[in-house]
């Protein structure tokens, strides 16, 4: 059994306007992380796996559903909900040079974000974005697509910032916290049934209270999970039926019929486009804003154990 916290991560892009890592954990169920400061506005994005964000008394179960803002000057922890490798994205925008990647309403918008921690949901496009980046930088793309992908993201990222969601407090939204932790951490799909009588509640009552407090029904975002992972895993993957079968989709068609209503395309064309970006690199630089002024700015690759 694994009984430290280890992370490795990596640089994936340096800008003055923005910096975007990746991150890949994984640690024992409940483990908590010690608590750390987060001196500037930092956005989460979960690609694989499920953790708690605890700061103070307040709790949020993050998924590749949701997107964490972390308002500077926040001081948290996270904990582990299982045993299960964890893949995540950080981005870090500063504020005062955004505008020129961005223009300066978004700009605006970001710096409004800085001032408090909040969780909004990560729609199909956010994720999208988010997993082709992390697949893009781990197969090390020419800088400017990979310059474009992020300029992609951070637009998904501002959109995304509107998407309001309920302060978990009552104790119906601590239904639906227990609930969506449920879904977050099976290892495949759970019935509704099964995930209402776990929770002691009729199957219509968690329906009907799911579908007010997320704005969709509990299997389209369970449905949403399952797909968030094909992206992460599509560009590996060969048997594009048996990873359908995997993620709990009946077949090959019932999973691309999904894929495509969610993305726009279908799987194997998704990971077809992905592969024709993913080019050799002609130098060994990081993807970085270079400014001949300054030094060099080398791509960070760290590992860090926490016992």
């Amino acid at each position: 059994m694994l009984h430290t916290y280890q992370e490795t991560r990596r640089r994936f892009f340096d800008h003055p306007a923005v910096r975007v890592e990746g991150a890949a954990a994984r640690a024992t169920r409940n483990l908590r992380t010690p608590e750390a400061l987060t001196p500037e506005l930092q956005i989460v994005l979960t690609l694989r796996g499920a953790f708690v964000y605890e700061r103070g008394s307040s709790h949020s179960l993050l998924t590749a559903n949701h997107a964490l803002f972390i308002a500077a000057g926040d001081v948290s922890c996270d904990r582990f909900v299982d045993d299960q490798p964890l893949d995540y994205m950080l981005v870090t925008p500063h504020v005062g040079a955004v505008n020129a990647m961005l223009g300066d309403a978004a700009a605006a918008g970001l710096g409004k974000l800085a001032r408090d921690t909040r969780v909004a949901s990560a729609p199909p496009q956010l994720q999208r974005a988010a997993s082709a980046l992390w697949n893009q930088c781990l197969r090390e793309c020419d800088d400017i697509d990979v310059e474009e992908s992020v300029v992609e993201l951070l637009t998904c990222i501002v959109h995304a910032a509107g998407m309001n969601t309920r302060e978990q407090r009552t104790p119906a939204a601590r239904l639906i916290g227990a609930a969506k932790e449920l879904i977050g951490t099976a290892r495949e799909p759970r019935s509704l049934t099964s995930i209402a009588a776990q929770l002691n509640v009729s199957p219509a009552y968690l329906t009907d209270l799911f579908r007010r407090y997320e704005g969709l029904s509990l299997a389209r975002y369970q449905r949403r999970l399952r797909l968030s992972r094909a992206l992460v895993e599509l560009p590996d993957t060969e048997d594009i039926a048996a990873l359908a079968l995997e993620l709990g989709f009946s077949s090959h068609a019932h999973f691309s019929t999904a894929f495509r209503v969610a993305y726009g395309e279908s799987p194997s064309m998704y990971r077809k486009n992905l592969k024709a970006r993913s080019v050799p690199r002609r130098h060994n630089a990081t993807h970085a804003y270079v400014d001949p002024a300054a030094a060099d700015c080398a791509a960070e690759l760290s590992f860090r154990t926490r016992r």
